[in-house]
């Protein structure tokens, strides 16, 4: 391993690690610094949508994948009305196009890190906290708090800020994270219920001006995620005690019910984005560089394509001799992504399904909008042709 790796990663999340595959593959070398010294197994997104399947199988972990997710692929989406659960409208499952893919977090994880461990390019070191950054003409290097307490400095051509919607490396850049937070917070709950014994298969998204949610498996073994709307500024304690009613409005079968929760999580619904995805030598991908609410089921997936992207670019810039202006064309294009489309459709797709006419969600629920188009009708582009961007130099070019 080289001791001035060419390219260093915060943040071993799954934007991080699928980063670090992509360029290790290219044979650059790369070193990704997580702040926790375990993997985190919180309740996240965990549906990858077709749009990023060409990414995975680039990187060689679409079948593991695949694998991983025991019978949750190709899922479906339908929009039911919370007060009597019936289905509103539904995505049909079009011949020869693949459905969703449910695979955890730290699942996918995993997966990379095995990949990963492969390759004599790349290593991954746990706890080790970023504290501060030196950006240079020539270099970058970072100061990180090792798990003995101590400090250590690493350097390398670029660093890449992967590491959350509460980025260090963006905060140590001073890159302003410009949006706003909604007034509502939103909680994701890990439950056992037996949803498909009611013949709710795939997501389902609740329909309601309070009860309004999204209902999803998450393992093969009866574990589903239950993501709900409630006021912003409530405790933990004030939710989990109003938890209850919740599941109670939106949970199909007879009551009482029989259910076992796992975890709660309450979160802020957010749509931030970065001034900039690149400053000097550092480039943000991922949540470190935007945030959206989950009902549009961006989030993930634009995060990987952003590391999909930049591992392309980084590719041609340091391999190939393409000029660094070509990270700035592919910091405006990845940004406009977010500006121009993941904003706006994730914040239509939120508050569409709290409008009290509920009737008229496929009128205006931005997804059923697009499917009334035809069957033929393709999801929003959430990927960045690389090769058209200013200073692209590709292969034998």
């Amino acid at each position: 391993m080289s001791p001035q790796p060419t390219v260093l990663i915060i943040g071993a999340g799954p934007v991080g690690v699928f980063l670090a595959l992509r360029l290790a593959q290219s044979n650059i070398p790369v070193t990704v610094l997580e702040a926790q010294q375990t993997p985190e197994t919180g309740a996240k997104a965990m549906t990858h949508m077709p749009t990023v399947f060409a990414e995975f199988k680039k990187a060689g972990i679409y079948e593991d994948l695949v694998s991983a997710a025991k019978g949750l692929v190709n899922g479906t989406v339908c929009f039911r009305r919370t007060s009597d659960k019936s289905v509103i409208a539904a995505t049909p499952q079009v011949p020869g196009r693949p459905g969703p893919l449910t695979v955890p977090q730290h699942t996918f994880r995993d997966i990379v890190i095995r990949h990963l461990s492969k390759l004599e390019n790349a290593e991954v070191l746990m706890g080790h906290r970023l504290e501060s950054l030196q950006n240079s003409d020539s270099s970058i290097s970072i100061t990180a708090r090792t798990p003995s307490n101590t400090t250590q400095t690493f350097t390398g051509t670029y660093l890449i800020g992967a590491d959350g919607g509460k980025s260090a490396v963006r905060h140590a850049a001073s890159i302003p994270f410009e949006g706003e937070t909604l007034p509502r917070q939103l909680v994701a709950t890990d439950i056992y219920y037996p949803f498909d014994t009611h013949g709710w298969t795939g997501g389902n998204f609740m329909a309601d001006p309070e009860f309004y949610g999204l209902i999803g498996p998450i393992t093969s073994d009866g574990l589903w995620r239950v993501s709900y709307g409630c006021p912003a500024g409530q405790t933990k304690s004030q939710i989990e005690q109003e938890q209850p009613a919740k599941f109670s409005a939106m949970f199909p079968g007879p009551q009482p019910l029989a259910y076992k929760v796992e975890k709660t999580a309450p979160y802020k619904a957010q749509q931030l984005c970065a001034a900039t995805f690149r400053k000097g030598r550092v480039l943000l991908v991922g949540d470190a560089a935007h945030l959206t609410n989950p009902y549009a089921g961006m989030g993930l997936g634009t995060g990987l394509l952003d590391a999909s992207s930049l591992a392309e670019v980084l590719t041609s810039h340091l391999r190939r001799g393409a000029p660094d202006t070509l990270l700035d064309a592919w910091a405006r294009a990845r940004r406009d992504v977010f500006k121009n489309i993941v904003d706006p459709f994730s914040r239509a797709c939120f508050w569409s399904l709290q409008d009290e006419d509920v009737e008229s969600l496929p009128e205006r629920h931005p997804l059923l909008k697009a499917l009334n188009a035809g069957p033929r009708a393709k999801p929003p582009a959430l990927g960045t042709e690389v090769e058209g961007l200013e200073g692209w130099v590709g292969v034998g070019e």
